[in-house]
């Protein structure tokens, strides 16, 4: 029997539960998930992950804390169509003041990396992406922080000042 992620309370609206709460009702089964996975993936992107990934059996994943390099981070796969979208969001932070200024922008032009990490499928050649319905054919596939990614592509490619030579990432393997 496949161990489900509790649903978040009132996902999608302002009285939305807070993530303190949500992390204390986290399945023990489930402690595999490291707390900054939950938050940024599972808790932030309920909506998503409810209706992509419980399917899945959650107890098999397995998650790595690394830092990859700047060519590293280029070298991410994901489905072609994504990388015009990616790098045209990028390419926005550089031309769009309004970009400029969000919270994400402004901390990543600064700081020159990322604020929490990208989740990246590593070796999971076949497994079928829920939403594509390809399967994952890259050594790397970004699974969450797509725009995290595209700005940080975006940062690379335009050589940006601040820029890390690294950058947290989660290695999700499918164990």
């Amino acid at each position: 029997m496949l161990v489900k992620a509790p649903p978040v309370s009132n996902f999608g609206i302002i009285e939305v539960e807070s993530f303190h709460s949500y992390l204390k009702r986290w399945a023990k089964r489930l402690s595999n998930f490291p707390p900054c996975v939950i938050e940024n993936w599972v808790y932030r992107h309920w909506a998503d992950f409810e209706a992509l990934w419980l399917k899945f059996d959650l107890q098999a994943f397995r998650f790595e804390a690394t830092r990859l390099s700047n060519t590293q981070v280029m070298a991410i796969g994901h489905f072609d169509d994504w990388f015009r979208t990616l790098d045209f969001w990028g390419d926005d932070l550089f031309t769009d003041k309004l970009r400029r200024n969000t919270w994400l922008g402004a901390y990543m032009l600064e700081q020159g990396t990322l604020p929490a990490p990208i989740i990246v499928a590593v070796n999971a050649f076949g497994i079928k992406h829920p939403l594509e319905g390809e399967p994952l054919k890259t050594p790397t596939h970004l699974i969450e922080g797509h725009m995290r990614l595209a700005y940080l592509r975006g940062m690379i490619r335009h050589g940006h000042s601040s820029l890390k030579p690294l950058h947290p990432v989660w290695l999700l393997h499918f164990s």
